[in-house]
Parts: C-alpha cells; structure tokens; sequence
C-alpha cells in the first residue's frame, strides 16, 4: 500500500493540508482523541473536519446502518464490500474535496480497520489481509493518509470500556461488538502487524494512559508531519 499521498509537499504549518486517521478495537477511546485533535486543530488556527467510517456520507451512513445492525445477517465478503463501497462514497465526497481546498482531515478509521477488522478478524471465514487491502486500494483511489494513530489497550479492558458506556447510554451492542474476545484479539494483532510492516506511518500509543497524555502524544506527532 502507498503510504503517503504522493501531491503532499508542506507539512501542516505551511500550505497542505493533511489526512490523520486514527484506528483501535472498540473502546480503545478512539472516537474521544478524534474530537480532542480536532479541537486542536481549530485552537491551533488550522481548517480541519472530522470524519467517520462507516458513514461520513448519506449513502455512507445508510451503509453503516446496515453493517451494525445486531439484527443483519450477512457473509464476510458482503461486509468486506460494504465497507468499500461506503469508504469510496466517503474519499470521493468527502475526503479529497477537503483536502483539495486545504481543510486538514481526521477520520475515525479508514482502509486499515477493514484490513485489521475483516482481513485478520474473518480469517477463520476465509478473508485473508491480502484481499482486503486489494479491494480498498481500489476504493480510495489513491488517497491514504499521512498519519495514522493506533490507540493499543488490551481486549479485556476494551471490553469493560464498552459494556461500562452501553449501561450508561442504555444502547444495544452492535453487529461487529458481539463477535468477541476471540475476534477482537485477531484484530488487536492484525493492528500489530500493519505497525510493524510500516511503522514510519503510524503512531502506536497505550491506551490505557490518560485522556490528556494521549492528547498530548497525540499531538505532539502530528505537528511534526
């Protein structure tokens, strides 16, 4: 896979804007960095959005419906095209145009959850990494981010992290959060793998530190780009 988006040729301080992507199992405290860099960005005087994927678009959203609903059945390469699908829709409409106009954008996920997620978490349903790279390669048309952050915590503290949020907001888990310990862990390691096959684009951070010493860390790479 390509690494960096090959038109980048100022960091963030100067004229081009940058794509950050940040990835974790669920409940490594992902989404809550996402807002906390993008309130960076916006204090440190940079144009920025904040994404999501699954969804990001109206057919992105209609998508993820789909994808998390605990009531949906569907096979492992249904679910490996789904997600390209709503990730080609979300770089097309969403991404590129930012990045073309300057705006810097966060996105909470992109192609390496899938790879992560469907690639090694379905492996025992026949996906392989390989494939799933193959097909979102096609996807993204070209656009990968500059960096991406991979939020690391153990599945078993995910797991209490997401049972501890759904008793408070009084939400039903999701499709992909009842899958288990099993698969989160070959997701956990999947992560692992992509790190250590390119770790010149990522980020590896312990999640279980702070909220504001993950901020900080977080931050303090991304003014370096």
């Amino acid at each position: 896979m390509v690494s960096k988006r090959m038109n980048k040729v100022n960091n963030i301080w100067g004229n081009q804007a940058v794509f950050i992507t940040i990835e974790g199992i669920d409940g490594s405290g992902k989404t809550t960095q996402v807002q906390k860099l993008y309130e960076r960005f916006l204090a440190a005087g940079k144009p920025c959005i904040m994404t999501r994927e699954p969804g990001g678009t109206p057919v992105g959203d209609a998508i993820r419906a789909l994808l998390l609903s605990p009531e949906m059945d569907m096979n492992s390469y249904t679910e490996m095209f789904l997600y390209a699908a709503s990730r080609a829709e979300h770089v097309k409409q969403i991404i590129l145009p930012a990045l073309e106009k300057g705006i810097n954008v966060i996105c909470d996920r992109f192609v390496d959850a899938s790879i992560a997620y469907q690639g090694y978490g379905l492996q025992p349903e026949g996906m392989t990494p390989e494939l799933v790279r193959m097909v979102n390669e096609t996807a993204v048309a070209g656009v990968f981010p500059d960096l991406t952050i991979i939020i690391d915590v153990e599945v078993s503290v995910a797991e209490q992290r997401i049972g501890q949020r759904f008793a408070q907001l009084q939400q039903n888990i999701d499709r992909i959060e009842r899958r288990g310990s099993a698969f989160y862990e070959r997701v956990r390691q999947g992560l692992k793998a992509l790190y250590e096959l390119e770790p010149e684009r990522y980020l590896w951070v312990d999640g279980t530190r702070s909220s504001e010493e993950l901020t900080e860390r977080i931050w303090q790479a991304v003014t370096q780009l």
